[in-house]
């Protein structure tokens, strides 16, 4: 079991260091009103997740900013975009609202493909690269998902293999996420033992949105209050306050299908419904979860009601 303590202390969040020796020396939690809004909230999509996500950038360029930016130069941070889910972690407005600059890009397109017969396991192909705005001595800031690892892990490799070619050095590599799975934060060590060796003068960091989750054997279905969770003591409280014991084992996914959610509301919702539903007719669900799982479908419903009018001038 990781080890927590309590590092910073805002008006708008807190953050806590994580230590093992299965995780990353870096390794941090940041409990946030914003990151729960959107974890304990898998009913909403679309325009709602995005202007949450904002939100949720400006606490977390807030702070890298404390823990990991002091020494940076602006022109030495860039931004590395895994797309298209990492669009949506919106790190460039934190960067403006925070800092009134725009970081610079750097773009991926990769995707996760299954391995055949392996449960849970999948390899991850790039289709697309954009990296001119890589500089030498680069601090590389990048947002994602991560439950299996898989494609973290491969566009991470990638960096570095594109920053050997220009013969450039990457000085810190900051990973964000706003749902990581434990299971990824180990993977996230190797790969940090293999940087070291790669690049001994790069600072690696891991920030997670309020804990790392148990991911389940599907590779993708990140649950809050399972076995192999690393979650600070007032995360889990809130856990238990806001789902109860049941659903708060039984949420099939902090995020669900984070690409899904965010381009495709539609897509979306249907998952969403068919799990609520079935989940409303579960036995074994206490009142909390039960009036929880009412209420995500409310406003859910009123959510596709708005998606079915007309646009009006």
């Amino acid at each position: 079991m990781a080890e927590i303590t309590k590092q910073i202390k805002t008006g708008r969040y807190a953050v806590y260091k994580a230590e093992s020796e299965e995780i990353p020396e870096n390794t941090y939690l940041i409990t946030s009103k914003e990151s729960k809004d959107i974890l304990y909230n898998p009913q909403i999509a679309g325009k709602k997740l995005q202007d949450r996500m904002q939100k949720m950038s400006e606490i977390f360029v807030d702070a890298v900013s404390r823990i990991a930016l002091k020494d940076v130069k602006k022109k030495e941070i860039v931004e590395f975009v895994l797309l298209s889910g990492a669009l949506y972690y919106e790190l460039n407005h934190g960067f403006k609202k925070v800092h009134e600059f725009a970081v610079p890009q750097l773009f991926l397109g990769i995707k996760r493909q299954r391995v055949e017969g392996m449960e849970g396991q999948f390899r991850a192909v790039a289709t697309y690269e954009n990296f001119e705005s890589l500089v030498d001595n680069a601090t590389v800031i990048m947002g994602d998902t991560i439950a299996s690892g898989a494609t973290i892990l491969r566009s991470i490799q990638i960096l570095f293999d594109i920053a050997e070619e220009k013969n450039y050095k990457i000085k810190n590599l900051i990973v964000l996420t706003l749902a990581g799975s434990t299971k990824g934060a180990r993977l996230l060590k190797e790969m940090e033992d293999k940087i070291k060796k790669r690049s001994p003068k790069t600072k690696f960091y891991l920030f997670a949105a309020e804990q790392f989750f148990h991911v389940m054997p599907d590779g993708t279905d990140l649950r809050f209050l399972r076995e192999d969770t690393i979650i600070p003591d007032e995360t889990k409280k809130y856990t238990l306050e806001k789902y109860g014991p049941v659903l708060g084992r039984d949420m099939k996914c902090a995020v669900f299908d984070w690409g899904t959610r965010c381009k495709n509301p539609l897509g979306h919702y249907k998952e969403f419904l068919h799990f609520v539903d079935k989940e409303l007719k579960n036995l074994k669900m206490d009142e909390k979860g039960k009036k929880e799982l009412e209420r995500m479908k409310q406003e859910m419903e009123d959510d596709i009601v708005l998606l079915e009018s007309h646009l009006s001038l």
